[in-house]
C-alpha cells in the first residue's frame, strides 16, 4: 500500500482563499494503482461528528443567499469554438450568435454552503483487500455506485467473502436492508473488479454489472417494477435474472472493463458503455437498452483507441442535469503507464449517443460505423502534457445550464515534468476545468492538494453551485454567480478516516440539495454512507 500524501491542513486554510483562475480563449500505471488503470464560503462551525450526526455547517453569513431567479442569456446551449488562439489549442472561443450566460451563470446567487446531517454504518462486512493502492470499494469509474430512485436509494459492496451485495432504505432515514448474491465469487483481488448500478425508469428494472478486468461480462438484471414499485416489490436476489455473460442474446462481451450505466433523464432509455480491450489499446463501445420492449440493442463502438494503440479513459458519460444532451470527457493514454495519460478531450450526443458532435458542434463520430478517433477533428479542447501525474477517470458533469465541469489532478504547470507517476501524484494539485454555453473553456486551480493515487467527484446544486467531495472527504465549493473563479474548502472534519475514492448519488441531486457520500472506512471493514444539505 502506497504512503498516503499527508496533508497541510493550515496550508489547506491559507490556499482556501486564494484561488486562481486561467481563461484561454482558445490506471494507472507506474508504481502504483490501475495499471489501467462571490468568493468562497466560510466555515461557520466545525469538528468531528459523532457517528449519531452532531451538524457540521458551512457556508456565508445567514441571509446572504439572495434571490434564485437568475438568467441565462439567450442561444445557451450553443456550441463554441475549438480554440486556436496562443498556439496551445486549448479554451474554445464562441461561435455565431451563441447566447452568453447571465452575471448569475446559473440558477440564482446563492452562496455555498453544506450542513452534514449524519451517517449510517452501511456494514461493517465490506471486502477490505488492498489493489493498485485502494479497495475495490471505492473507486472513482463506478458508475453509480449509489443512486436514488422514487424516494429509495440503492447502493452495492463487495463483503468479505467476496460476495455482491445490495443496499437499499427509504428517504430521507429509513433502515438500509440488504441480501447477497452467493451464487456469484470474486476471486481476482483487483480493485477495477468493482460494482456499478444502473436504472431504468420505464420498466423500473434495477441493472449491476461486477467484476470486470478484461473479463467476460458479468450483468445481472431485475425483474420489472424492483426500483419504480419498491414499497410492493420483494427486495431479494430471487428478484433477480441470473449472472449473464450477454447484453444482446447469443452475443457474449468479453474482454471488458469500466462499465457504466447512463440513465435517460425522463426516458426509456439506459445505456451501457465499456471499454474491451487494455489498457493503452482499447476501444469504447455503448449499448441501449428499451424500458418498452425489455431488450438490448448494441450501438456499437463510439471511440477507437484500438486502431492507434492509445486508449480513452473517460473523466465520465452522462447526460446534462435534467436534459437529454449526452456529454463524454476523458483523457488519452498512449500506453500501459499512466505517465502517458494526457490532454481534455471531449464530444456531446443529442440522440443518445448515436452520433457525436466535438466542441464546435462538428459532427466527427457514428456509434458503429464510423467511431471517434484521436486524429478526429476538434476532439482537444485542453492541451495537458504527458508526465503530469494527470490521473484517468477522475470526474465530468453537465449542470440543468449545459455547462460542462470536469474535474482533474496533475502538477501545476509551473513544476517540472515527472515521468515518475507516484513522484508526479506526490506534487499535484486538483483543477476544475469547465466549458460555458458558448464552447469557451476554462481552467481554475483550486489550490487542493491531491491524495496519493485517489480521484474526486463533482455535485451541482439546484442553484448552479459546483461542489468537489475529494479524497480524504474534504469538501469545497465553488459559487456559480461569480462563474467559479474561486474555491473554498468548506469542510474537513473527516479527514484521514476513510479509503479509496469517495463515490456519491448524483441522482438524488437532481431532486433535492442532498448529498449522500459512501465510502469505506480506512483500514477497516466499515462502509459508511455520509448525509449533507447544500445549497
Amino acid at each position: 500500500m502506497h504512503p498516503r500524501f499527508r496533508l497541510r491542513w493550515a496550508a489547506l486554510a491559507l490556499a482556501a482563499i486564494c484561488g486562481c483562475s486561467e481563461e484561454k480563449p482558445s490506471p494507472i500505471a507506474a508504481g502504483g494503482r490501475p495499471a489501467e488503470g462571490a468568493g468562497g464560503a466560510s466555515i461557520v462551525s466545525a469538528g468531528n461528528p459523532t457517528a449519531g450526526g452532531a451538524a457540521v455547517t458551512a457556508g456565508g453569513p445567514s441571509g446572504s443567499g439572495g434571490s434564485t431567479a437568475g438568467s441565462v442569456g439567450s442561444g445557451g446551449t450553443a456550441p463554441g469554438g475549438n480554440g486556436n488562439s496562443a498556439g496551445d489549442g486549448n479554451g474554445g472561443s464562441a461561435a455565431g450568435t451563441a447566447g452568453v450566460a447571465g452575471a448569475g451563470a446559473g440558477a440564482g446567487s446563492v452562496e455555498p454552503g453544506l450542513t452534514k446531517e449524519g451517517e449510517v454504518k452501511l456494514s461493517g462486512d465490506g471486502l477490505t483487500l488492498v489493489s493498485y493502492g485502494g479497495y475495490l470499494n471505492g473507486e472513482s469509474f463506478q458508475q453509480e455506485a449509489i443512486l436514488t430512485h422514487k424516494g429509495y436509494q440503492y447502493t452495492a459492496f463487495w463483503n468479505a467473502a467476496r460476495h455482491v451485495v445490495l443496499a437499499r432504505r427509504a428517504l430521507p432515514g429509513g433502515a438500509w436492508a440488504s441480501f447477497e448474491f452467493s451464487d456469484y465469487t470474486n476471486s481476482e483481488a483487483d480493485a477495477h473488479n468493482t460494482i456499478s448500478l444502473g436504472v431504468n425508469e420505464a420498466d423500473g428494472t434495477l441493472h449491476v454489472a461486477f467484476d470486470h478486468h478484461g473479463s467476460p461480462l458479468h450483468y445481472r438484471k431485475s425483474h420489472a417494477g424492483v426500483v419504480s414499485e419498491p414499497a410492493t416489490a420483494t427486495w431479494a436476489a430471487s428478484s433477480f435474472d441470473a449472472t449473464s455473460g450477454s447484453l444482446v442474446s447469443g452475443s457474449n462481451v468479453t474482454k471488458l472493463t469500466y462499465p457504466r450505466f447512463i440513465s435517460e433523464p425522463g426516458g426509456e432509455k439506459t445505456l451501457f458503455s465499456a471499454r474491451l480491450g487494455e489498457s493503452g489499446s482499447g476501444d469504447e463501445y455503448l449499448w441501449e437498452y428499451d424500458g418498452t420492449t425489455h431488450a438490448w440493442t448494441s450501438l456499437g463502438k463510439y471511440i477507437d483507441g484500438i486502431v492507434d494503440n492509445i486508449n480513452a479513459y473517460l473523466h465520465g458519460i452522462g447526460y446534462e442535469r435534467g436534459g437529454k444532451r449526452l456529454h463524454a470527457a476523458w483523457c488519452w493514454r498512449d500506453t500501459s503507464n499512466a505517465s502517458t495519460n494526457h490532454d481534455i478531450l471531449y464530444v456531446y450526443s443529442d440522440d443518445n449517443g448515436r452520433t457525436w458532435k466535438n466542441n464546435d458542434g462538428a459532427t466527427i463520430g457514428t456509434a458503429g460505423t464510423t467511431a471517434i478517433r484521436a486524429s478526429s477533428t476538434g476532439l482537444k479542447v485542453w492541451t495537458i502534457g504527458q508526465n503530469r501525474g494527470l490521473i484517468n477517470q477522475e470526474h465530468m458533469v453537465a449542470d440543468a445550464q449545459g455547462r460542462v465541469h470536469v474535474l482533474l489532478s496533475h502538477m501545476p504547470d509551473n513544476a517540472a515534468a515527472d515521468a515518475n507517476f507516484d513522484s508526479a501524484r506526490s506534487k499535484s494539485q486538483y483543477f476544475h476545468y469547465w466549458r460555458d454555453t458558448t464552447g469557451k473553456w476554462t481552467k481554475t486551480a483550486m489550490t487542493l492538494p491531491s491524495v496519493a493515487l485517489f480521484r474526486g467527484k463533482l455535485a451541482v446544486t439546484a442553484s448552479g453551485n459546483l461542489y468537489a467531495v475529494l479524497p480524504d472527504l474534504r469538501i469545497a465549493a465553488a459559487s456559480a454567480s461569480t462563474s467559479f473563479k474561486t474555491w473554498s474548502l468548506l469542510d474537513h472534519s473527516d479527514e484521514a478516516r476513510f479509503f479509496s475514492d469517495p463515490l456519491i448519488d448524483a441522482a438524488r441531486l437532481l431532486t433535492e440539495d442532498k448529498l449522500s457520500v459512501v465510502y469505506p472506512q480506512k483500514s477497516s471493514p466499515n462502509v459508511y454512507v455520509l448525509d449533507y444539505t447544500l445549497k
